[in-house]
């Protein structure tokens, strides 16, 4: 039996353009991120009725919310938004074109109070009713704005204050909007272009000291730098290049700073987190620490520069971490086998280079000009 209630549908905007141009995998990952900070900035106890790609339909029943909680869940779930995706800028190491544009994303919302029922589906809640068609009808409107807040005359003409004087980035005006089976529809709307001045600019992450001395070895790579540096920072691509590798556990296939994954071996593991992706001008390092559970890690600092149509990979080894709390001899000792390992580390790491040439230059092949 059909209740009154609200419907509410925070929508992604700019979705479809961003899926179909930029990188699939990645674009759907970051879709999926920034789902999960609509879900978690949810304040006034919505229940989820399905995800529907680039929206989130939410629903309860009851008396609606006043205007003033409508404003401040709208504003949570748009800082929240805006927020995370300064943080994927800021951190960012891929240069696909979803990590890239990621910023070019934004939100809207509607909110419609109507009846409607749920039902359900093989364990799902699905909403049923004439209100629901026509909550998903007003994200399709005329209003000029690409990031706005709409609500319906069934809400607003509940509502007492519709103009708060504390939330100054609200300007509402009216709209109809003329749709098949409902006929004209009176909705007011707001932009949410002032919204962006209150989302916080995330801290810095720590930066590491600038590293003095010379790379311990250089190879020169038939192929782009740029499609040098994407191979170098799929981790994935270690099943081609590095050896001995049985498995890569991973948390995330975007890499971005702070991001980890694991390399299994026949008898050992090595937990891998990006640390930085510089790029000054053409030149590109990309930095990466190396934990095998020794009680030190070692920082992989890969150069990648331009050459002759190609890339020069230039590679050396810094010292990462080394756990501080244990005793001085303890300590001298790690220094020693750090030592150890980093010569261990050169040679490996020349026959891995090779192989991580060859296959960059069987995938991408372009050619070196003398």
């Amino acid at each position: 039996m059909p209740n009154n209630g609200i419907i509410f549908i925070p929508d992604i905007s700019g979705f479809t353009e961003f899926v179909t141009q930029t990188e699939s995998r990645h674009s759907s990952h970051i879709i999926a991120e920034l789902i999960e900070e609509i879900i978690k900035a949810n304040i006034l106890d919505l229940k989820i009725s399905e995800i529907e790609g680039d929206a989130v339909l939410f629903y309860k029943f009851g008396d609606p919310p006043d205007f003033r909680s409508a404003l401040e869940q709208v504003s949570k779930i748009f800082t929240a938004f805006h927020y995370y995706l300064k943080i994927i800028e800021r951190d960012n190491v891929c240069r696909c074109g979803a990590c890239l544009n990621a910023s070019g994303l934004t939100l809207k919302f509607v909110l419609h109070f109507g009846e409607f029922q749920i039902i359900d589906v093989h364990d799902h809640v699905k909403l049923m009713g004439a209100d629901v068609i026509l909550a998903h009808r007003l994200l399709k409107n005329n209003i000029p704005l690409n990031q706005y807040f709409l609500i319906t005359d069934s809400y607003s003409a509940i509502q007492q204050d519709l103009n708060p004087d504390d939330y100054n980035w609200v300007t509402l005006k009216d709209y109809t909007e003329e749709y098949e089976k409902f006929g004209s529809v009176e909705i007011k709307a707001t932009d949410l272009s002032k919204l962006i001045a209150e989302v916080p600019v995330p801290p810095e992450d720590e930066k590491l000291p600038e590293a003095e001395g010379e790379y311990n070895f250089s190879i020169e790579i038939n192929a782009s730098i740029a499609d040098v540096h994407a191979a170098l920072i799929d981790s994935e691509t270690k099943y081609e290049w590095v050896e001995g590798v049985k498995n890569i556990s991973q948390a995330s296939p975007i890499n971005r700073v702070n991001s980890s994954h694991t390399c299994i071996f026949e008898d050992l593991e090595i937990h891998f987190v990006t640390k930085a992706n510089k790029k000054r001008n053409e030149t590109i390092n990309y930095l990466e620490e190396a934990d095998a559970g020794f009680g030190f890690t070692v920082i992989s600092d890969f150069k990648l520069s331009p050459i002759n149509g190609g890339t020069r990979l230039s590679v050396r080894f810094l010292p990462g971490y080394f756990d501080k709390k244990k005793s001085f001899i303890s300590r001298l000792y790690d220094k020693v086998k750090y030592r150890i390992a980093v010569n261990k580390l050169l040679k490996s790491s020349k026959q891995n280079l090779a192989r991580f040439k060859n296959y960059c230059e069987n995938r991408f092949s372009t050619a070196l000009q003398s």
